[in-house]
């Protein structure tokens, strides 16, 4: 009698079609934005990678003043390192996992290092593979002079503003 009867069908539990089918579309749009929120943007790539640069410039004037020997930043378009100076004789700074050796997560195609005060013009460029490296010592005072570094990839451009206390920040323009 009650599959006969209309209004009791109606109290029936359970979805409809539609529900079904609006649900199916909400989670169909939470899995695609949650798939492109994943994907790593490759201008993004280059900003870490430079605010890694100028962390790490500040942790090796930490080291230079702790060791008190000149460390040296060196960089070519695939990677960069940190060098201590004693004497004639370069080192790469080893047991030290902060300052290790590192490559560029994607190559670049530009580094420039602009002086303090000549801002308009690098004092050092580094535009091809087999020219030599890009080099600046690290401050071991406690103020410094300001300097920018420029880096480029195929992609995108940062650049680097050093301040007096030795701490890089990402340039806003």
């Amino acid at each position: 009698m009650a599959a006969l009867n209309p209004a009791s069908s109606r109290n029936a539990t359970g979805f409809t079609l539609l529900e079904l089918l609006v649900v199916m579309v909400l989670f169909g749009l939470l899995i695609s934005l949650v798939s492109v929120s994943v994907a790593p943007d490759p201008r993004q790539d280059l900003t870490r990678e430079a605010q890694r640069v100028g962390q790490l410039m500040s942790i090796a004037a930490d080291e230079s003043r702790i060791r008190q020997q000149p460390i040296v930043w060196e960089a070519d378009l695939v990677g960069y390192r940190f060098v201590s100076q004693v004497g004639d004789e370069r080192q790469l700074i080893v047991g030290d996992d902060m300052l290790r050796e590192r490559r560029w997560s994607r190559p670049l195609t530009r580094i420039a290092v602009f002086d303090p005060g000549v801002m308009t013009a690098p004092s050092q460029i580094l535009l091809s593979q087999g020219a030599p490296a890009v080099r600046r010592q690290v401050a071991r005072e406690w103020v410094q002079p300001r300097w920018r570094l420029e880096m480029q990839n195929d992609i995108a451009k940062v650049e680097v503003d050093f301040d007096e206390n030795g701490r890089g920040t990402l340039a806003t323009r």
